[in-house]
């Protein structure tokens, strides 16, 4: 057999594995801890890199919804390079949060607290800054992103409870 069918039939196995272990919960919060860090870890590179783009699909969106024109220049190289690193700690504390959910429990609360934090930000600037519809629903998706932070989280940790340590796919990282 050659080597890439070996690679091939082992990440096929992995992925077997993966999908029908019996604690459910844990597969679930691996699935959507790394899609909400690579939700956070791409546009962390597109504020720092492009944050024209970033802008264009803000501007989109209010289009869209029918919400008018962005009134804002956003050209600031501090509140970027803010912004970008503030997006990247988020994807960082998924990610640090999905190797080793009983280890890295604790770190829900800050990720929680920023997330919150931003989302409340927009409903604030929504309510009394200027009523430009897509602060209302950053306002909104930023509290669902909190809700599944929680929910997945909360329920994979204490299905290790249950379940053993042993029997999840993939292992925990850094134990101690």
């Amino acid at each position: 057999m050659s080597f890439s069918r070996h690679v091939r039939a082992d990440l096929a196995e992995s992925w077997r594995r993966f999908w029908t272990q019996p604690n459910k919960a844990y597969r679930n919060f691996h699935i959507a801890f790394f899609l909400l860090g690579v939700h956070f870890l791409i546009p962390s590179f597109t504020y720092a890199f492009n944050p024209q783009g970033a802008i264009g699909q803000l501007k989109w969106l209010g289009e869209l919804l029918g919400a008018g024109p962005y009134p804002y220049a956003e050209d600031g190289f501090a509140w970027r390079v803010l912004g970008a690193g503030y997006v990247f700690t988020l994807a960082f504390m998924c990610f640090l949060i999905e190797s080793n959910v009983r280890r890295f429990y604790a770190v829900l609360i800050p990720l929680c607290v920023l997330k919150a934090y931003s989302s409340i930000g927009f409903l604030i600037a929504y309510l009394f800054a200027y009523s430009y519809t897509p602060f209302l629903g950053i306002f909104i998706w930023d509290g669902v992103n909190v809700l599944m932070f929680l929910y997945f989280a909360h329920t994979a940790y204490w299905s290790l409870e249950e379940w053993g340590e042993e029997s999840v796919v993939p292992r925990l990282f850094f134990r101690k």
